[in-house]
């Protein structure tokens, strides 16, 4: 019964949604890319986000790229590779509201 109570908190955390927090996630498959209708990006990945505050309401769920970021078509295009060839990201969050700052292609940000 204790395995498979650890086996089961273990699936949990590595596999559960990963709530809002500042910081690297883990490996993620990007599932959905928005471009609203202020020029920026909202992205939704699994395992997903949970408690973001995304731009224009697309809710909890996803991360945003806001249209006065720098890196904005650098990231836009490194998204949509992810999105096309089905490779894992790690993407950084920079606050609690999952305000996405910078991205690795190809898994792990080390």
């Amino acid at each position: 019964m204790k395995l498979l109570f650890k086996i089961l908190l273990i699936n949990s955390v590595i596999f559960g949604p990963l709530s809002a927090y500042a910081g690297w996630t883990g490996e993620v498959e990007v599932t959905r890319i928005v471009v609203v209708a202020s020029g920026g990006i909202n992205v939704k990945v699994e395992p997903g986000l949970t408690g973001c505050t995304s731009q224009s309401g697309y809710g909890a769920s996803y991360a945003s790229v806001y249209p006065d970021h720098k890196g904005l078509n650098s990231i836009h295009s490194n998204l949509l590779a992810a999105y096309m060839s089905g490779k894992k990201v790690s993407l950084y969050l920079a606050d609690d509201t999952c305000k996405l700052t910078e991205m690795v292609l190809g898994g792990h940000y080390y």
